[in-house]
């Protein structure tokens, strides 16, 4: 079940395929890579670079997609209906707790 890291403005989170929606709240970059390396480990860290360069260019971790391609299809609002980009934006980055990882 894939995860692809999504960067929305300055904020880096993780988006499910599953549920297609975030699975964690929106990050700094800095506190996204602790936060990687807590949940993967070493071994998690050897791929993240590579990942952060697809999601620097694209705004998705994906090789065959944008954020904007992953976005169109979310699930990410109330009873898994599909809500706008800024909505994500607000909800999962600019709403989050301030020692909240997951949604």
């Amino acid at each position: 079940m894939p995860r692809y890291i999504v960067k929305l403005e300055d904020y880096y989170l993780e988006w499910s395929t599953v549920v297609d929606a975030p699975v964690t709240y929106g990050m700094p970059l800095e506190e996204f890579q602790e936060y990687y390396e807590k949940e993967y480990g070493r071994d998690g860290l050897r791929e993240l670079g590579q990942r952060l360069r697809r999601t620097e260019e694209t705004g998705c971790s994906a090789h065959s997609m944008t954020a904007d391609d992953l976005l169109e299809c979310n699930h990410a609002g109330e009873d898994g209906k599909r809500i706008s980009k800024d909505e994500i934006i607000k909800k999962y980055c600019h709403d989050r707790g301030k020692d909240d990882y997951h949604c």
